[in-house]
């Protein structure tokens, strides 16, 4: 039976942290820019295809299916979600919860919050200006929007706030389970407001995606801001 008090092999991942620059930052900072790297490849590739016509029908076909389960009881609840990850319900959500943070004296989690609630409404923008994409028109629902499709600003917008303030809990929660527990709800309330743009009919199953893969790598540059300030903000407490 192998030693479990033997010292760790030279180059095991539990010293990572220890061999890269910047200790867990660098770590933190290799994974980050691996998954924005692939992100940014999918996001170019899923671009291409739309403008290309190769997801047509499978975009029509899933607006349709969903459409097929419509019933009163199913409306309210995506009417919820979809207010869950309206502009006007974020931007309050995170002035309250920033606010809250900066009493406490958490000032970089509350920078850090705003920055990827903020950042990811301009950059929805810009992206939208940049491709145009006309919305479905598939049949006639409740929400009537004439804005761009692409990509989806409520999964762009979910994805960064809320998942920003997982984020953040997880990290002042001590208990595992509280901790995975966090992060599923915010996995599936991010899911869920992505699909109820597609039951409305409002945005493409491809606009969805691209904006969940659009807000996780703005997600992830949050977050590398909020550790670099950390990191900096620790150093000069050394100094």
């Amino acid at each position: 039976m192998a030693n479990i008090d033997a010292p760790r092999q030279p180059g095991s991942p539990q010293q990572a942290d220890r061999l890269l620059p910047l200790g867990a930052f660098g770590t933190y900072l290799l994974v980050g820019v691996i998954f924005g790297v692939l992100a940014t490849a999918g996001f170019g590739w899923l671009a291409r295809g739309i403008f290309a016509d190769r997801f047509v029908r499978i975009d029509n076909g899933v607006i349709t299916w969903l459409h097929g389960y419509w019933s009163p009881l199913a409306n309210q609840a995506m009417l919820l979600f979809t207010m869950l990850g309206d502009t006007a319900v974020l931007a309050l959500l995170i002035a309250l919860i920033a606010g809250t943070l900066l009493y406490v004296g958490r000032w970089i989690d509350a920078g850090g919050l705003v920055l990827a609630a903020g950042g990811a409404g301009i950059i929805n923008q810009l992206l939208k200006s940049i491709f145009q994409r006309v919305r479905p028109d598939l049949f006639s629902g409740p929400l009537h929007l004439a804005s761009y499709s692409f990509p989806s600003g409520h999964s762009m917008g979910s994805i960064a706030c809320y998942g920003m303030l997982a984020v953040l809990g997880i990290r002042l929660l001590r208990g595992r389970l509280a901790k995975i527990g966090l992060g599923v709800a915010a996995t599936l309330l991010i899911f869920c407001i992505g699909l109820s743009r597609i039951y409305f009919g409002v945005h493409y199953p491809t606009d969805v995606i691209g904006g969940f893969l659009a807000g996780s790598i703005w997600l992830v540059i949050s977050i590398a801001i909020v550790r670099a300030a950390e990191w900096h903000a620790q150093r000069r407490a050394r100094a």
